[in-house]
């Protein structure tokens, strides 16, 4: 599985395109789950992590939340908290790991 972390609209589907042409890309980013609020941030990430990999897409979407920017909401704290201990899980996961901006892909892993 390839994961590829991006903010929004930074061309990482396009990336994703010419880089790994025939293999199947995630119609779903990880941010765009549904989810409910719980007392174990660490277990709701393992649920959605298994979520997303039952989808069985080669190549995973995941944006990239905040930048250590902490939201004043309860509800966007704990999104932004989820997702990005979600891509941790997926990370390590995954065969290679890639950040795109503007398009341009840079491989992590």
């Amino acid at each position: 599985m390839i994961l590829i972390l991006s903010g929004k609209y930074q061309g990482e589907e396009d990336f994703a395109k010419r880089k790994f042409p025939g293999l199947t890309l995630s119609k779903k980013n990880v941010s765009d789950f549904s989810y409910d609020i719980s007392d174990d941030i660490d277990a709701a990430a393992s649920e959605l992590a298994e979520r997303v990999l039952s989808k069985k897409s080669d190549v995973i979407f995941c944006h990239i939340m905040g930048c250590g920017v902490v939201p004043v909401d309860e509800r966007q704290r704990f999104h932004a908290e989820l997702v990005g201990r979600t891509s941790c899980i997926l990370a390590a996961k995954a065969d290679e790991v890639w950040v795109v901006r503007a398009g341009i892909g840079s491989r992590i892993k």
